[in-house]
């Protein structure tokens, strides 16, 4: 199968003191989490079916689902993502024959279709400092290139086809192969290739926030493990309707799309320890297949 590949709240209370009364009246708050430089953080989101890329709030409000209009000319399309403190990145995955990964600024604007070209299908999506990496679902390798689109390595590292998500940390480098229901890992710099680093139940989706990993199952549950390969738990979080495509979390939460072959129309949330698990979290996508979060991974 080809894959198409902190909620916060600021209440003031201001009050009017007469000889008579006292009253005390809230006032409307932002609904969106700040970083530390005072911007508002997000989740985006690539609408398979027709072709946008949607964005909202991190508690799930202001959605707009034609943030950016078209990243396909209309085709259906549209596959992993991921965001840095600059850009939005995406591939151009559409079931095998797509070759582009894309870039936007985080406004939306700017939008190039054809950042980098020559990829096989690329898949999921992630950056670090100084590199972006892509998986090749119709490949047989994990691309690399330099965060301005130079240095392109079309073969950075052999995995085979299959591979959808990945992910780095500082020392290492992992991804998904839903073929092989493995994820594997090698070092950052393409070395010391482990294939088989953790078995799965056909995950296509990672994410990594502090000292594990996190991936979803066809199985309708979402596993995780250290980062070390230890403590795997295939069922973390238990019961996720439809079908994931990707996901991506942060220190609070972890957040997924549903695909069900084009049919999704939500985004589900659950707390990073896998409590609270909302399966409506937004509603009104169109094939939500890859996500990425304001500070996220991936």
């Amino acid at each position: 199968m080809f894959r198409y590949a902190l909620s916060g709240s600021l209440v003031l209370l201001a009050g009017c003191v007469s000889s008579t009364a006292t009253s005390v009246t809230p006032l409307a708050a932002p609904q969106s989490r700040l970083r530390a430089d005072g911007s508002r953080q997000y989740v985006y989101w690539s609408n398979n079916v027709v072709g946008t890329v949607g964005r909202a709030t991190l508690n799930g409000t202001g959605v707009n689902q034609t943030f950016i209009a078209s990243i396909t000319n209309g085709l259906v399309g549209g596959a992993g993502m991921t965001v840095n403190k600059s850009y939005i990145y995406w591939t151009g995955a559409n079931g095998g024959s797509a070759t582009t990964i894309a870039r936007a600024k985080l406004d939306g604007t700017g939008v190039n279709k054809k950042f980098i070209s020559g990829a096989h299908n690329p898949c999921g999506i992630t950056v670090d400092a100084n590199y972006v990496y892509w998986g090749g679902d119709a490949g047989s390798s994990i691309g690399r290139a330099k965060l301005d689109g130079t240095g392109v390595k079309q073969n950075f590292i052999a995995t085979g086809d299959g591979v959808c998500g990945v992910v780095v940390t500082k020392t290492h480098i992992y991804w998904a192969n839903y073929r092989a229901n493995w994820i594997g890992r090698a070092n950052i710099d393409g070395s010391s290739v482990n294939p088989n680093f953790i078995s799965t139940d056909g995950a296509d989706a990672l994410a990594i926030v502090g000292s594990y990993i996190y991936w979803d199952n066809m199985s309708g549950t979402m596993g995780r493990a250290k980062i070390d390969g230890t403590d795997v738990k295939q069922t973390f979080i238990k019961g996720i309707k439809g079908e994931t495509g990707f996901i991506a979390a942060d220190k609070a939460h972890i957040y997924w799309t549903d695909w069900s072959h084009n049919s999704g129309t939500t985004i589900g949330r659950a707390n990073i320890d896998g409590s609270g698990v909302n399966q409506k979290f937004i509603s009104g996508t169109s094939g939500g297949f890859g996500i990425a979060i304001t500070g996220g991974s991936p």
